[in-house]
C-alpha cells in the first residue's frame, strides 16, 4: 500500500503481510497510521504534512518487523 506525499516526498510502504500488529507505528505516528479493526494498517493520508512525515520515519525505524518502509526523499 505505497503513499507518496502530493508534490514529491518520501514513499510510504506498508507490507500487510510482514505486519505482525504490535501497533508501534500507530503509537509513535498515530496521525499518520491506525490498525483497523480488520487488523490492518492504514494510512490517515489527509493529514501527512512535514511534521507527520517525521513521524512516519521513527515508526518506520521501529518497526520490529520493517513493514513499514519508507523511500525517496526522505528530506523533504
Amino acid at each position: 500500500m505505497p503513499f507518496r506525499l502530493p508534490g514529491g516526498g518520501p514513499r510510504i510502504s506498508v507490507d500487510n503481510d510482514r505486519c505482525e500488529l504490535y501497533g508501534i507505528c500507530a503509537m509513535e505516528a498515530p496521525d499518520v497510521f491506525d490498525l483497523g479493526q480488520d487488523g490492518r494498517l492504514r494510512f490517515h493520508t489527509r493529514l501527512l504534512d512535514e511534521t507527520t512525515i517525521e513521524q512516519a520515519k521513527m515508526a518506520a525505524r521501529c518497526c520490529p518487523m520493517q513493514a513499514v518502509v519508507m523511500r525517496g526523499d526522505l528530506d523533504g
